[in-house]
């Protein structure tokens, strides 16, 4: 039936696709299938209207309405008939119910391991928490420690690009160690969509003493030019005066 009225649709220029569907509503005794016929037939109506009401010219505010609700009802409604083929949706529902245990997992693990990091500090360094960039095997669920890891992983965080992974390694090397996500956005001036998606993914430690929370002189200051009368030092700033400091 699907191909029939998929052909139907298409052949129709969309005029027939809200008749296609009241079958299906009929045959399926679903709600929502009998409101989409009535959208697909409200759509050939504002068609013929706009037919009826436009000028010598060809020219109508209605027409053009008409027009875009016809295309929709062409080319959205023989989408739609595709959709309402059960071995197509069942395709769409596997996948989707393929991915959902996994993010489930990996939330449950998460939660895990911020119970371990709250009751037993010493699991952070034992099981590296947090910390995607060291060779470990306890499985955190995708926590990183955003006050511990380097541009590069802070850069594979999703939704991260380059040029903020740069910015926040400067950021934290330059003002010290992040306590917040808000503390964070607002440093880093974050999109709220970014900091949405990232809010259960970080966790907010304090560095260790033997671990500076810089993650490495960012490349940023690595890669700039010496001053004149330097003395061949690399860096200025912080990074310049701890090397003479040595």
């Amino acid at each position: 039936m699907t191909v029939a009225g998929v052909a139907v649709a298409l052949c129709s220029l969309g005029v027939l696709t809200w008749l296609v569907v009241l079958l299906y509503a009929v045959r399926r005794g679903r709600g929502w299938l009998f409101a989409a016929a009535g959208g697909y037939l409200t759509a050939v109506l504002l068609f013929v209207a706009g037919m009826e009401t436009m000028d010598a010219e060809g020219n109508g505010v209605l027409s053009d309405i008409g027009l875009l609700a016809l295309g929709v009802a062409w080319l959205g409604g023989a989408g739609h008939l595709v959709m309402l083929n059960p071995t197509v949706a069942g395709a769409f529902r596997s996948r989707a119910d393929r991915r959902a245990p996994l993010a489930t997992d990996q939330r449950v693990r998460r939660e895990q391991a911020r119970y371990l990091l709250h009751h037993f500090p010493a699991a952070r360094e034992q099981l590296h928490i947090g910390r995607p960039d060291l060779p470990r095997t306890f499985d955190d669920g995708g926590l990183v420690d955003i006050n511990a890891v380097g541009e590069q992983a802070l850069a594979a965080l999703p939704g991260m690009t380059g040029a903020q992974a740069r910015q926040l390694a400067m950021d934290r090397w330059l003002h010290g160690p992040f306590g917040s996500m808000e503390e964070l956005a607002a440093r880093c001036i974050l999109p709220p969509a970014l900091t949405d998606s990232l809010r259960d993914l970080l966790v907010f430690l304090p560095p260790l003493p033997e671990h500076p929370p810089t993650g490495g002189t960012p490349a940023a200051l690595v890669e700039m030019p010496d001053e004149p009368g330097s003395g061949g030092r690399t860096g200025t700033g912080r990074g310049g005066a701890a090397a003479a400091g040595g």
